[in-house]
């Protein structure tokens, strides 16, 4: 039987019964909402974590850039054209020209209390160079490596320096942290819908008699399942938002402790926990199906 072809009275008592559950089983309800609010915290701490550190991976990626020395002697003429030229290679986004005297300067502000030291030195030793900032696309080995193989041909350039063990490692912990976010978010997955499936079995374990009667009265399998599949899509929900209120709290007590942290906006907010309703449906079908022996029925 479609929904379109649902009279009015029929209608009413799904939505009853699709609420009726939650008065007339309290306790586990209440429990199941507990089991899958802890699950889905996890999953929401974790995806926290996630946005966290996929942030921090972005921050570090910019960092990464490739400095190209010129050979000493080179001329003005041959310094000013190699500009134009690293522009136009993919990926590079931004040059800057560094004199010799910028460089020297830059090594003294970084020497510090230190740089006194410097003013022994007969000339200058710091060549002229390019600082070449990349797209945010290109910041990866391969793409770095092919940039460098380009310019190492050309004559005006002495060395080209960019920190290779550094982008290394981090491609190497992205990888594996995602790897790991996907492991456990898909254990929690999987536990989540567990814990409605057996809800929802217990709960048709005890509402079996009542479910022979709406058989035996001519009830299709679709008119009997609706309720209980609302009752977990609310069940989902009210857990979902049971673990988004607590990610929230602990947002706001450690708030002044965890600076620079980013928490979930509005729009992922709504997602996840449209997303923790679905887990309850998903759950709920997966029990009915089983209990119903539906086939292609469903």
């Amino acid at each position: 039987m479609s929904p379109c072809m649902l009279k009015r009275d029929q209608v009413a008592y799904l939505t009853r019964e699709s609420f009726a559950g939650f008065s007339r089983r309290k306790l586990t309800t209440g429990v199941t909402i507990l089991i899958m609010g802890a699950s889905l915290l996890v999953l929401a701490i974790l995806t926290l974590a996630t946005l966290n550190l996929g942030f921090l991976l972005e921050s570090a990626r910019e960092s990464i850039d490739i400095r190209v020395f010129l050979k000493e002697g080179a001329t003005v003429e041959e310094v000013a054209e190699l500009q134009p030229r690293l522009v136009i290679i993919p990926g590079v986004k931004q040059v800057n020209y560094i004199s010799p005297q910028t460089a020297l300067n830059q090594f003294r502000q970084d020497l510090g209390t230190e740089a006194e030291i410097l003013d022994l030195l007969p000339e200058n030793p710091l060549p002229a160079s390019y600082h070449l900032i990349l797209h945010s696309e290109a910041r990866d080995l391969d793409t770095v490596r092919g940039i460098r193989d380009e310019i190492a041909v050309w004559g005006q350039v002495g060395e080209i320096v960019f920190n290779q063990e550094w982008i290394n490692n981090l491609e190497i912990w992205a990888f594996r942290f995602q790897m790991a976010s996907l492991v456990v978010g898909l254990m929690v997955f999987l536990a989540v819908v567990f814990v409605i499936s057996n809800t929802v079995k217990l709960t048709v374990a005890s509402s079996e008699r009542i479910i022979q009667i709406q058989k035996l009265v001519g009830a299709t399998n679709s008119f009997i399942r609706t309720p209980f599949l609302f009752e977990g899509i609310f069940q989902g929900l009210l857990a979902g938002v049971l673990a988004m209120g607590i990610v929230a709290g602990m947002g706001i007590l450690l708030s002044d402790h965890l600076t620079g942290v980013i928490f979930f906006n509005p729009i992922q907010i709504g997602g996840f926990i449209v997303f923790c309703a679905l887990l309850g449906l998903i759950g709920s079908w997966a029990a009915m199906r089983k209990y119903l022996m539906l086939g292609s029925e469903f």
